[in-house]
Parts: C-alpha cells; structure tokens; sequence
C-alpha cells in the first residue's frame, strides 16, 4: 500500500508491513480542508486519492495557490498553508516524531525525501515569481512548458502530455479566473502554438511557447 506514494516506491514488502501501523487514514468531501483533530500541525500527511490545492492568503485577502497535490503527492503542515479538498480525497497522515523514525531507520527514504522536498519548494518558488512578475498570458505559458517539460512526450505532432488539472485548478495555479484560462488555451490553439484533447494538450511549437513566457 504505501508503495503507491513517491517516497516509499523503492520498499520491500516486507518494509511496507512493518511501516504500515504507523500511518492513519482519513477521508474528505470536496472543498474541506485538511484537518486532524488533536494533532495541530505536527504531522505528515499524503495524498492516496483525491486532489488538494495548498495556498497562501495575503495580508490584503488574495488567494495565492502554490501547488495542487495529486495522488502519490506528500506535504507537511509545518506553515501558514491552507489545504483545500478539490475532490473527494482519501489522505494518509503520520506524526512527525514517528516520520522521523521511520526515516532514521531507513536510510534510502532519505534520498527520496530531498528529492520530493526539493521539487516543493521549487514549485512554491516558481509560483510565486510568476504571480510576481508575469502577465496572466505569460504564467499561463510558463505552466504549459514547465507540465510539457516535466511529463511531455514527444509525438509527430509536438510535444503531448495529459492535462490532469481541469480549467479551474490552472486558474488557481495562475491567479485568475477559469474564463480567462479557457479563453488564453483557445486562443494559443487558434495560433497553432498547442492542440487541444480530451484530457490532454499537445504542444505544437516549445518555441513559440516560450516566447511567450
């Protein structure tokens, strides 16, 4: 079970049965946000199904979203984040007295742990030097080739990923609104920068595409 997340793909069967007893699991209707009573803010917690919108609120009220936790994903509540369900969601949680343990008698997890802290902080980084110095054509662009980059393949017709955000979760990943993002995709479309699917976007010019970043 616990091999379905990032950070313990590489265990053993037997190191999942040993591990399992420490975690806890819990479930969450759309649009709550992630709590667990009696546990303030001392624990772990990761995504098995379900998505989640972690974001900031500014000192004037601005929503400022960082990331949207898929299933696989892990995060910690060691901040001033908001955690919203997006859809219902099945969670894992562990304290983090208990996480510690488990990551000082495995070693290996270590290794995983830097790379999966690393990506989240450099895509908390990104997301807010783009809502800080780009237009929304600009940080809708630079979410496209960063998700065509990272998960793209390359087909005859560009470069195809699927797109497993819905219009909504890009706006809140971009700062604005879904009737802007719709209306930014169409109109890249209708350029011949990128061709839209069901669930999926291909890229037709990287170039073109960075062009606008």
């Amino acid at each position: 079970m616990l091999k379905e997340f990032r950070l313990f793909k590489d265990l053993s069967p037997e190191e999942n049965e040993k591990l399992l007893p420490y975690f806890r699991q819990s479930r969450f209707a759309k649009k709550q946000h992630i709590y667990f009573p009696g546990l303030g803010h001392d624990y772990i917690y990761l995504v098995r199904s379900g998505r989640v919108k972690v974001s900031y609120l500014s000192p004037e009220g601005k929503e400022i979203t960082v990331t949207i936790l898929q299933p696989g994903d892990m995060y910690s509540m060691h901040s001033e984040a908001s955690t919203t369900v997006l859809e219902p969601a099945e969670i894992w949680y562990i304290e983090v007295n208990d996480f510690k343990e488990i990551v000082l008698q495995n070693p290996d997890l270590a290794l995983n742990l830097i790379r999966i802290l690393g990506r989240i902080l450099k895509n908390t980084n990104d997301a807010l030097l783009n809502l800080a110095f780009k237009e929304v054509n600009s940080r809708l662009a630079t979410l496209l080739l960063k998700m065509a980059r990272e998960k793209g393949t390359a087909t005859g017709d560009g470069i195809a990923f699927k797109l497993d955000l819905t219009h909504e979760e890009l706006a809140y990943l971009i700062s604005s609104t879904r009737q802007t993002v719709t209306t930014i995709l169409n109109r890249f479309e209708k350029n011949g920068i990128i061709s839209m699917q069901k669930k999926k976007i291909i890229v037709k010019s990287m170039e073109k595409l960075q062009e606008l970043c």
